[in-house]
């Protein structure tokens, strides 16, 4: 299961923990905080370092759900031959005060806009959303039919919060 991220002894389980350690230690590009902008749900991703595999732990920093608590860990990535690809894993349910469930989904990285585009990993994939799920409606989002809709083509996924995507040439205005 690996281990989850520590800062000065403690386990992350606050925003101001995991500022300090997105501050203090030496950071991948998909490594920092994030929210999922559906279930105003923020987390940490951070690299499991004590695993020969790169893999990284998805971590609650806060969350408005009850049935979860800043420090849980709600999931794991795993890159794919793609560099900018990952494999998301995201728990569903709790049983017996253990999260599980795993939901998979594919996961593509865009740094320039800071965000983690989502999509279902198979058509065939059903989602329940059951009243134990976590991040409802992320998952309700992802298991809609595609109904002629304009907010249906909006893509789900994550936003970075931290740290902040470096600014482009193409962000500054140009003076001739």
């Amino acid at each position: 299961m690996g281990t989850l991220p520590i800062f000065s002894g403690q386990r992350i389980s606050d925003m101001g923990a995991a500022l300090d350690f997105c501050r203090e230690a030496p950071l991948d590009k998909i490594e920092g905080i994030w929210e999922f902008p559906a279930d105003n749900t923020v987390v940490l991703i951070s690299r499991d370092r004590s695993q020969p595999k790169t893999f990284y732990n998805i971590i609650v920093v806060s969350t408005p759900d009850c049935r979860l608590n800043p420090g849980d860990k709600i999931g794991e990535m795993t890159p794919s031959v793609d560099q900018n690809k990952y494999l998301l894993s995201l728990y569903r349910s709790q049983k017996n005060n253990l999260l599980s469930d795993p939901g998979k989904c594919s996961a593509i990285f865009n740094d320039k806009d800071g965000t983690i585009k989502v999509e279902a990993r198979s058509l065939k994939v059903k989602i329940s959303s059951r009243i134990y799920s976590f991040l409802p409606q992320f998952w309700r989002l992802l298991s809609m039919f595609k109904v002629n809709d304009p907010a249906a083509s909006l893509p789900d996924g994550l936003v970075r919060i931290y740290p902040y995507p470096a600014p482009s040439k193409a962000d500054y205005p140009r003076y001739l």
